[in-house]
């Protein structure tokens, strides 16, 4: 009886710890996201071009932005003014490893993509 009572409260923590590192994930994937996009080619912008984000400024911005949230992850694909970044995050559980379940990995992905103004997305 007290294997399964501490499955189950193990379920129940790490299942707890492991939604909360998904939620960092995304968090994470999002903040890098927004900031590569708003990494815009000045050039185009000054010939009022629409907005297209500048790959390697775009990865750096990214890159910060995750170093700064201590989340592992990187730019993922530049396309025009679109840009997505994957994110892994892994939760090093409490009670699983009792049965071999030392961690748990979650990823997320986001895009986010630069634009003119509110309503004035190009397509």
């Amino acid at each position: 009886m007290v294997p399964a009572l501490i499955i189950a409260i193990g379920l129940v923590v790490d299942g707890g710890g492991r939604l909360q590192a998904e939620d960092e994930a995304e968090y994470a994937a999002d903040q890098a996201a927004r900031a590569a996009a708003q990494q815009i080619r000045i050039d185009r912008a000054q010939m009022g071009l629409p907005p297209e984000v500048d790959p390697a400024r775009a990865t750096q911005a990214a890159a910060d932005t995750l170093a700064a949230l201590g989340v592992q992850g990187g730019v993922t694909a530049v396309n025009g003014a679109a840009v997505s970044v994957g994110t892994q995050v892994t939760y090093e559980t409490t009670f699983l490893t009792l049965i071999g379940i030392s961690s748990l990995s979650v990823t997320a992905d986001a895009e986010a993509r630069a634009v003119r103004g509110i309503g004035q997305e190009e397509p």
